[in-house]
């Protein structure tokens, strides 16, 4: 229903208006008809005292007369008035000499006629005339409305697109550098450099970095305007060259590589990592390049996660590489062993470790494959090195539960001649979901020599559990266990239960991931044997290297 007529808080619709002018017709006429009776009424008042005051007979000479004075007061004989008049107004009785007389109304009717219908044109033409007005004020402020609500419409919706081509215009920057001069004993690297890139990048909401022990630096800034990205990043190269320039004056540009990776809000972490690492591969593979950009988008997030089938193609073609984390022993003050770790050559995310794919990998053929290779090249790797060299090999817990792995697993150790430098690392939760299997299945590679670590440990131990599976030779603390240690009383509690519970299992305790000397010397006090992490060594591609 077309709505033409607002006030206020009230909305009039056609239809409404039309029954008010109906309403307002209606009541004309019914006044014209109230007006016309009283008229009747009046004459025929007259009419009839003038026959009260007339002789009781009349002569045929004065019937002429008679008929005179009844056209005078505006009646007529029925006789003589038409059938239509006679059906739509009723005739007044009059008495005249004792007789009753019928007289029609009907000529004070046609002298009031051209009134009413002069009154009713003049009605309909004001309500003509006020229709057309407030049809047309409807359509005015129906158009100012409409105006205005396409106006706000179109101010809200570009108000929104703005907001929204400014979000994705800003991102983050993750960006990580390295050299190869080293730095001076004496210099403190994290607080040098957090100072200088904190007064270079003060501008930026957030800036922070973290010089690792591997002599890397990593820096996180943000929010940044994409267009300003490519500036950023060699600004960021700059300072770092400066900043190393005053200890180094004979240092080149062509020394300090750096990768960059810009994202939106929301990113897997763990991708912009592997992202940036890709990043700084390829500035250090190139004898020119000193920055390389790279954007975490949806098309690398779309490759991110085809991984499994390129991964295990890559693993089949033979790309990928086997490094050996070293693991320092405090009181021997040398390596006792080596953890094998798998890096994947892909073909455009470049060195991927396995905790970066791992979760990407469902199909149960695709990680038997990733395990076989693994233990493959680490025992041929330990067959080039004279006895006592001992390797560390990490396998997912599915192939723990596959008994035709277990059996090719046996095998391969058998023939390896090496079963007693060999050491399986399980998760701790792993063990205890799979205790009982753990104690039938595991036990046939104890009966060779080989050794069981358990990793991953976060907590205190259950230690009526290991003592009736008997065959752990050591436990391993979890990297977010160690990560920060020396800040956190809480997590130094759970290392001294820890460490106390393996003296009286009678197996080491050895910490992953220490990569500051805050850390080495806290979990030194806490009566760690020893650890692995990128404070002693990063990991190293080959395993003489490493042991």
């Amino acid at each position: 229903m077309r709505r033409f007529f607002r006030s206020g808080n009230e909305v009039y619709s056609g239809w409404g208006a039309r029954a008010v002018g109906l309403i307002v017709w209606l009541l004309v006429n019914g006044a014209l008809w109230q007006f016309t009776h009283a008229q009747i009424v009046q004459q025929a008042g007259q009419l009839q005292n003038h026959f009260s005051q007339l002789g009781t007979s009349v002569s045929a000479e004065r019937s002429g007369e008679f008929t005179t004075l009844i056209q005078h007061y505006g009646f007529a004989d029925e006789v003589q008035t038409a059938n239509a008049w006679l059906w739509l107004i009723d005739s007044v009785p009059f008495q005249f000499s004792n007789v009753e007389l019928y007289l029609s109304p009907a000529p004070i009717l046609q002298d009031c006629l051209p009134v009413v219908l002069f009154i009713n044109l003049l009605v309909l033409a004001a309500g003509y005339l006020l229709f057309r007005w407030m049809r047309n004020l409807s359509r005015t402020g129906l158009s100012v409305a409409q105006a205005q609500a396409v106006t706000s419409a179109l101010a809200t919706d570009t108000q929104a697109k703005a907001h929204a081509v400014e979000a994705n215009r800003k991102v983050s920057v993750f960006a990580m550098l390295k050299w190869r001069q080293a730095l001076p004993e004496e210099l403190d690297p994290q607080s040098h450099f957090s100072v200088t890139l904190a007064r270079c990048f003060s501008k930026y909401e957030r800036c922070s970095c973290k010089y690792l022990s591997s002599g890397a630096l990593v820096m996180t800034l943000a929010p940044v305007d994409k267009v300003d990205v490519d500036a950023l990043a060699r600004r960021i190269h700059e300072v770092v060259y400066q900043a190393l320039l005053s200890f180094r004056p004979d240092l080149s540009r062509s020394a300090v590589k750096c990768g960059v990776c810009f994202y939106a809000k929301g990113a897997d972490q763990a991708m912009v990592y592997q992202v940036v690492r890709s990043a700084l591969s390829i500035a250090q593979s190139n004898v020119w390049q000193h920055v390389h950009i790279m954007p975490l988008n949806h098309t690398l997030s779309t490759s991110l996660r085809r991984a499994e089938s390129e991964i295990i193609d890559d693993i089949k073609a033979g790309r990928f590489m086997l490094f050996f984390q070293p693991l320092f022993g405090f009181a021997q003050q040398d390596v006792i062993q080596s953890e094998a770790l798998l890096r994947v050559r892909h073909r455009s995310l470049g060195l991927m470790s396995a905790g970066q794919f791992i979760h990407k990998i469902h199909q149960a053929e695709h990680l038997m494959l990733l395990d076989k290779t693994m233990v493959r090249h680490a025992l041929n790797a330990l067959a080039k090195e004279p006895a006592g060299f001992s390797v560390s090999v990490n396998l997912h817990v599915l192939n723990w539960s596959n008994v035709d792995f277990i059996d090719w697993l046996r095998e391969q150790v058998r023939a390896s001649g090496r079963a007693g430098d060999i050491a399986f690392e399980l998760t701790l939760g792993d063990f205890y979901q799979h205790e009982v299997y753990a104690g039938q299945v595991l036990t046939t590679l104890s009966e060779l020599g080989c050794r069981f670590v358990l990793d991953h440990v976060n907590a205190s131990v259950n230690l009526e559990a290991l003592r009736g599976f008997g065959k752990v030779t050591a436990l391993k603390l979890a990297f977010e266990l160690i990560h920060e240690v020396h800040h956190s009383a809480k997590r130094r509690s759970v290392v001294r239960q820890v460490v106390a519970q393996a003296k009286e299992l009678g197996v080491p305790v050895y910490a992953v991931g220490v990569e500051t000397k805050e850390e080495f010397e806290c979990i030194t006090k806490l009566g760690v044997d020893g650890a692995q992490g990128y404070y002693f060594s990063a990991p190293l591609l080959q395993l003489e290297q490493s042991l």
